[in-house]
């Protein structure tokens, strides 16, 4: 038995924050959400989700359990446990943690002793010691492992996962000391299936670290072989699926357009940000970082290679971008490299439009980039690019035009395509 009302609160509720306020709930715990966009949680409380994975439904269910949500901080001082879920965004490359630093000074107003307070943002190693616990100390009376228990736990979202979610994937916690862990750990079994512990903070920040610069960097190997290959003449899919039928020391990365999504373009660069402060800098994953942004300029000189072929000129032309979200059946654009492809076609003078079923519009800079409304039209332009094989779109048949087609999925649906 405790004082406190709830038995979580969740700061920042976003694409991290908000399925884990509703698993929570759903795991019958008391949650209190807290987010400083006051129009997000009147929408949220309407039961509008704007998280995609989290339905209008799920939500209306989880607030008619009991979730309650507000930009009111005042319900921090009432949670036992506090969950910090906001951004961490790369500012000109560098890490912004002004996010985190907010979220520890909004806590340190209203902290109470015995809570338990546990970063999940993606952050580099040493956050949790250096940046976040000195916040909470400076602005309030408490003390880090006396007065309060403190840990870090790497956030596991995949958007779009019908197999892995957020109770089935296993958990990596940490704590300062032995009693936090103890206690984090014990927050996180009454909500996720499996937790798994490691030995302190820093350990628990470098695995989000390691998990997705090892996806960077593999993936850069192979976008970087698949321009070897183009220049070969070798077909990069045919050697990739052959590849893949090794049993055993080999896992099977596909190349593309480029990288995407809130982790795989942005953790690297934490790691890196990181090592240059002890003066070692990580040279494979700057280089993946240096391949991987260089892919959607690729992607258009292919395009231009194949206006030519084509004996069309690229200025004034017409191309349809298929799918601009930065993974399948998916509509989240950030950091997607479609956003850079169109860009570039822009600059060179070529007009571009979007066909995609997730995404209703997207920017570039102040111009709005005009949607196609369905693939009715597909005829009218010179090239279609495919960016996002989403399900959707191979209920198509792409054979019937005679509109080329550049492939950067490797999608086995289009059978006439040139690929990359």
């Amino acid at each position: 038995m405790n004082n406190f009302k709830y038995d979580v609160a969740v700061i920042g509720l976003g694409y991290v924050g908000l399925p884990l306020a509703i698993q929570a709930t759903d795991s019958n715990l008391k949650v209190f959400g807290y987010d400083i966009n006051e129009e997000r949680i009147s929408d949220y409380n309407l039961g509008n989700s704007s998280i995609e994975d989290i339905t209008d439904g799920e939500l209306q269910e989880s607030l008619e359990k009991g979730l309650f949500l507000s930009s009111d901080a005042k319900y921090l001082s009432e949670s036992e446990t506090i969950v910090i879920s906001v951004p961490t965004p790369l500012t000109d490359y560098q890490p912004d943690l002004s996010y985190v630093k907010s979220a520890a000074e909004t806590i340190a107003k209203h902290i109470e002793k015995n809570q338990i307070i546990i970063l999940e943002s993606t952050t580099y190693p040493g956050t949790t010691i250096e940046v976040l616990i000195p916040v909470i100390e400076q602005n309030s009376t408490l003390k880090a492992g006396v007065d309060f228990y403190a840990g870090y736990s790497p956030e596991r979202i995949d958007p779009g996962n019908e197999t892995w979610n957020f109770k089935n994937t296993p958990k990596v916690v940490s704590g300062i000391n032995e009693e936090s862990l103890s206690k984090i750990k014990e927050f996180y079994e009454k909500i996720i299936d499996t937790v798994i512990t490691v030995s302190g903070t820093k350990e628990a920040e470098m695995v989000k670290l390691l998990e997705n610069t090892y996806r960077h960097v593999n993936i850069a190997l192979i976008n970087e072989l698949a321009i070897l290959c183009n220049m070969l003449d070798i077909d990069i899919w045919e050697v990739v699926n052959a590849a893949k039928t090794k049993p055993f020391g080999f896992e099977s990365f596909r190349p593309g357009p480029g990288v995407g999504g809130h982790c795989i373009p942005v953790d690297p660069n934490y790691l890196a940000f990181k090592t240059r402060q002890i003066g070692k800098p990580v040279r494979f994953v700057e280089l993946a970082q240096e391949i991987n942004n260089s892919m959607p300029s690729y992607v258009v000189s292919r395009l231009l290679e194949k206006m030519n072929a084509l004996e069309k000129t690229f200025k004034n032309s017409n191309i349809l971008i298929l799918g601009v979200a930065y993974k399948k059946d998916i509509g989240d654009i950030r950091e997607s490299p479609a956003l850079g492809i169109i860009e570039n076609l822009i600059e060179r003078g070529v007009n571009v439009k979007y066909f995609d079923p997730y995404v209703s519009k997207i920017k570039i800079g102040e111009q709005d980039v005009e949607k196609e409304d369905s693939l009715d039209n597909i005829d009218n332009y010179d090239l279609i690019l495919v960016h996002t094989a989403h399900t959707d779109f191979e209920d198509f048949n792409f054979n019937i035009t005679a509109v080329p087609i550049f492939d950067a999925t490797g999608s086995d649906h289009y059978k006439n395509a040139e690929r990359i």
